[in-house]
């Protein structure tokens, strides 16, 4: 004789079910919510955050000093940031033939620089003594026809052989011996650098020309022709890598740092 199964029974077996229904349906969303955090777009990186992901410190301003096989003392600042000094100088015919140009190879490092980047605090601190950049929104970097610049470890110690005597020696012993770091440029990243200021709308047209050229006066760069939103210069140095190894001199006493971020 069959038995009926228990109603008591059938409804703990539908509340299990609908215990794992809804477990799925939240284990679901939670999918869904994580897979629109994934997707959803970041804060933008500055030009700081990539640089030194990939081995470069931030030049600020943008130059075109501190070139690969140049001779340079490093300066530790308080606030983590590094300072770099010419210490030698260096006649252009000596590194003739010795640096190598490419186009950036990394496709994801050209990527991330070609992007509207929001400028460092180093480039905030830079301007902040200008009058009028409280009405100043914000300011973006865009870097174009970007280019690696770089020397061979071999062509570095055929340089470094060759400028260290006389006064350059001197200037490197007086570094290291208060403190200082010399090292050499192995590599830097070149670029059109383009600063865009985005002004308060209540600003007028003179004062955003008047504006726009002092910001390109402290930032050592050109003002554009037509336009009172951009400043920019031609094949910069942005961003160094320097030689892991420091300049060391018998004739200096001191502590030896290497050349790499703290």
């Amino acid at each position: 004789m069959r038995r009926t199964k228990s109603a008591v029974l059938s409804g703990k077996v539908a509340s299990r079910k609908w215990l794992w229904l809804c477990s799925g349906v939240f284990v679901a969303i939670g999918l869904v919510m994580i897979a629109a955090w994934a997707g959803f777009p970041r804060k933008k990186q500055t030009i700081t955050a990539i640089l030194s992901e990939t081995g470069y410190f931030e030049v600020v301003p943008p130059s075109t000093f501190g070139g690969p096989g140049t001779i340079n003392t490093i300066e530790y600042l308080s606030n983590g940031r590094l300072e770099l000094h010419p210490t030698c100088d260096i006649d252009p015919m000596l590194l003739t033939g010795k640096i190598q140009k490419s186009p950036t190879v990394d496709r994801d490092l050209k990527q991330s620089l070609e992007k509207n980047l929001d400028v460092s605090a180093q480039v905030r601190d830079k301007l902040s003594a200008v009058a009028g950049m409280q009405q100043v929104d914000s300011i973006h970097l865009k870097l174009e026809n970007a280019n690696i610049l770089l020397i061979s470890d071999e062509s570095l110690m055929s340089t470094r052989n060759a400028l260290l005597k006389n006064e350059c020696e001197d200037a490197v012993t007086l570094n290291i011996s208060s403190g200082g770091v010399v090292c050499q440029t192995r590599s830097v990243l070149e670029a059109d650098v383009v600063y865009e200021i985005k002004y308060q709308n209540k600003v007028s047209m003179e004062e955003r020309a008047k504006l726009t050229s002092e910001i390109a006066a402290k930032l050592d760069l050109d003002a554009h022709e037509g336009a009172d939103d951009k400043v920019s210069g031609s094949q910069l140095f942005f961003g160094i890598r320097l030689s892991p190894n420091p300049i060391v001199l018998r004739s200096a006493a001191g502590e030896i740092k290497p050349c790499t971020r703290k």
